[in-house]
């Protein structure tokens, strides 16, 4: 191949391509179950194959799986989350477990300019759950992927926490 042919093909700017690691949302999807071992997560597709890969792993540890959430916890959590988390969640409740959401309507769904706005409220309710010693990912996952260069984010709401949500009839009219 001659140096005309490999300067075509390379770019800085990419028109469009994804992270070489899957994003934590797409492997939740298809790989619910994580254990942490040694510093590296472990996916796994079934609680049988988290139970298998735990008995093989000297010191390993669950760091999440798709586990209920108990009347306690929810209503703990959604107790100390703020109006603008309220109606973020209530938002992605309202698309399911199964639809993205992207940031543009998450936003405007807030009124909110950019996404460094919206990270905030986002941050608080990773807080709120971490302040309850819930993993962040049981409410809701987020995936981010490239196009021309910009970062496109889209969130779900995990199945669990919209079981919790149905059983709670939560949101209210009010939030």
């Amino acid at each position: 191949m001659n140096n005309n042919a490999l300067n075509c093909l390379t770019t800085t700017k990419p028109l469009c391509y994804l992270t070489i690691m899957p994003p934590k949302s797409r492997a939740a999807a298809s790989h619910p179950y994580e254990i942490e071992y040694r510093g590296k997560i472990i996916r796994c597709r079934s609680l049988d194959e988290m139970k298998a890969a735990l008995q093989e792993l000297e010191g390993s540890t669950i760091v999440r799986a798709e586990t209920p959430w108990t009347a306690e916890e929810f209503e703990k959590f959604t107790g100390r989350i703020h109006i603008p988390q309220r109606r973020l969640l209530a938002r992605l409740l309202e698309s399911g477990p199964t639809e993205w959401v992207t940031d543009a309507t998450l936003r405007d769904v807030l009124g909110l300019p950019d996404n460094n706005s919206l990270s905030g409220s986002l941050s608080g309710i990773s807080k709120v759950a971490r302040m309850f010693d819930i993993d962040p990912r049981r409410v809701y996952t987020q995936n981010t992927i490239y196009t021309h260069g910009q970062a496109q984010r889209t969130y779900q709401i995990t199945a669990e926490f919209q079981k919790a949500a149905n059983r709670h009839k939560w949101p209210s009219k009010e939030d």
